[in-house]
């Protein structure tokens, strides 16, 4: 845990931290032991080498990963603060990290590291300046952006391809924007209509998933292949059939590529005939690598991918040229003492994808 509980013991001091920097004393939103979080107050350290710390002004909740973490809480007691997308201020730099200075607006990303809290100290390679004139709380939504820049780049999309996005959640619509800036035809398909109700807003075609899959209605067939993306929950094995069928009657490659959590039997025979399947996990080479964060190593993408830190830049690039739409999607803005309930309403899932939590007077607050 990046902050230390406040009264707890004391320990040695970090000799690579900054010692003309204060420690803070802020809020975070911890897993501890129940389905619900709560917030306590932490110490929130000077950055160290080759990280910066930010007081945050919005954080993203990633619903699927953040119920996840909280269920597995409950049911072994663990504890640990939940989030992984901020974005703040910057007000103190650590030694080596270069490229940012005290007063620098900034996105920041990594699990236990750009937390739900009031101030985080994260590694520099997790952060990306946020333009001028482009609004905090939306580019917030590029520390999630970042795994559908991705799951785009696993797809090896071509220019005559055609494009599904099965689960219109936080991740499916970021995916479905992401594939549609590469100009190829993008329909996002859910269970819940009331899921559907942005897309046209974010200049998306949709459609119902209990029949298009299973009928395919399309009056033209597309040059190129079809590829799927799946970006749901639960048992996906009827899914990852039906997907196949559909991207099987296309002229060119066939494609499933899996972003979500789900688990899937598959029965691989001639039945299922041909399908390349890829999983995209996390956002890019480089993710949850604590050297490769701080530049004391670097790391080579594979072909045609990028490193973590190109993707967040990518996806906050997309944010600000307007390709990706925070605010078409429809996410409440509520204060970080209403997690609890903007969690519990998350598991209910709404029409919403995900929620923005903000710290100081500017959030402002909306009805669930």
């Amino acid at each position: 845990m990046r902050g230390t509980p406040a009264g707890g013991s004391a320990t040695e001091p970090d000799a690579t931290r900054q010692p003309s920097e204060p420690a803070l004393l802020v809020r975070q939103l911890v897993a501890n032991g129940a389905v619900e979080p709560v917030v306590e107050q932490v110490r929130r350290e000077p950055p160290g080498r080759g990280e910066l710390r930010l007081r945050a002004e919005w954080s993203l909740v990633s619903p699927g990963t953040e119920l996840h973490y909280l269920d597995r809480s409950a049911r072994t007691g663990e504890r640990f603060p939940l989030g992984y997308c901020s974005a703040g201020v910057v007000d103190a730099v650590g030694p080596q990290a270069p490229g940012y200075a005290p007063g620098d607006r900034v996105i920041a990303m990594g699990w236990g590291e750009a937390v739900h809290s009031e101030a985080v100290t994260v590694p520099y390679r997790l952060c990306r300046r946020v333009p001028d004139g482009l609004d905090l709380a939306d580019a917030v939504v590029a520390g999630l952006a970042a795994t559908a820049v991705h799951a785009v780049d696993r797809a090896v999309l071509e220019p005559a391809d055609e494009v599904v996005v099965i689960g219109a959640g936080m991740v499916g619509q970021l995916v479905a924007q992401t594939a549609a800036a590469r100009e190829v035809p993008v329909t996002l398909v859910d269970l819940r209509p009331e899921r559907l109700r942005t897309a046209t807003a974010l200049g998306l075609a949709a459609a119902d998933g209990r029949s298009f899959l299973a009928e395919d209605t399309a009056q033209t067939r597309p040059a190129g292949g079809r590829c799927v993306f799946l970006c749901g929950t639960g048992d996906a094995g009827e899914v990852i059939a039906a997907a196949a069928r559909w991207a099987g009657r296309a002229p060119g490659r066939p494609r499933l590529v899996g972003v979500g959590r789900f688990a899937a039997h598959i029965d691989f025979s001639v039945e299922l005939g041909n399908l390349d399947i890829r999983y995209a996990a996390r956002c890019g080479a480089g993710y949850r690598d604590a050297s490769y964060a701080r530049g004391l190593r670097d790391v080579t993408a594979p072909d045609g991918e990028g490193t973590v830190t190109e993707n967040l830049q990518r996806a906050l690039d997309l944010i600000d040229t307007g390709a990706i739409r925070p605010r078409a999607m429809g996410l409440p803005r509520l204060p970080l003492e209403r997690a609890a309930q903007a969690y519990a309403h998350l598991r209910e899932r709404p029409a919403h994808p995900a929620v923005l939590l903000g710290y100081g007077p500017h959030e402002g607050s909306v009805t669930l």
